[in-house]
């Protein structure tokens, strides 16, 4: 394959995500969840190759350009919802979610695992779920507030990832890759987790 080709098949896609579907790891008749996406940065591979996507976004403009972009995808089968991960509580059931740069948006320590517990009720046993978010892991860049929010030195403040959370939260949970942390050097930390619910 060609640069050219790689990139239109898999776009500007997170690369643990992209990782993960070389790996195999994704049933390609399986039900897609995408939290947060946006304009469709990780979504539009799954609309391409046929799988049923939900794209859950709370901005509509962002959701009206991936909506415009589907349509252009023989075969679709794409739906698309102004949602709050706050508000979803097992209405549908996934084979596999997207939490990509969304839980570290919780304004607090209670809004998190309030937004993890929805995220639970919305996989199905067995399904995959692959997660993106601010963390201090593996890293202490950042001054820690209260409610587990930091201040990184970009000055943006945001809900991390902390070692005794990623213990708590992968109980019923196979971690199907090692955790995987990223440092954007003198502005953040990123972790990635990809989690099988048992």
């Amino acid at each position: 394959m060609t640069l050219r080709e790689i990139n239109n098949h898999f776009g500007d896609m997170d690369l643990f995500l992209m990782d993960l579907i070389l790996k195999g790891y994704i049933k390609e008749d399986g039900k897609v969840l995408d939290v947060g996406c946006g304009e469709g940065r990780n979504g539009l591979y799954f609309i391409q190759q046929g799988y049923e996507y939900h794209g859950w976004d709370t901005d509509s403009s962002k959701l009206k350009l991936l909506k415009y972009l589907s349509k252009s995808i023989d075969g679709a089968k794409a739906d698309f919802r102004i949602q709050d991960l706050k508000s979803s509580k097992g209405e549908q059931s996934f084979d596999f979610i997207i939490c990509s740069r969304v839980l570290h948006f919780a304004k607090s320590e209670t809004d998190f695992r309030q937004m993890w517990q929805n995220i639970l009720s919305l996989l199905k046993p067995n399904g995959i779920l692959y997660v993106s978010m601010d963390s201090i892991v593996d890293s202490t860049q950042g001054k820690k507030l209260n409610n587990g929010l930091v201040e990184f030195p970009d000055s943006k403040v945001r809900f991390v990832l902390t070692n005794d959370i990623y213990k708590e939260i992968k109980k019923g949970f196979e971690e199907i890759e090692p955790l995987r942390t990223l440092v954007h050097h003198n502005e953040r930390t990123q972790s990635f987790f990809i989690f099988r619910k048992t």
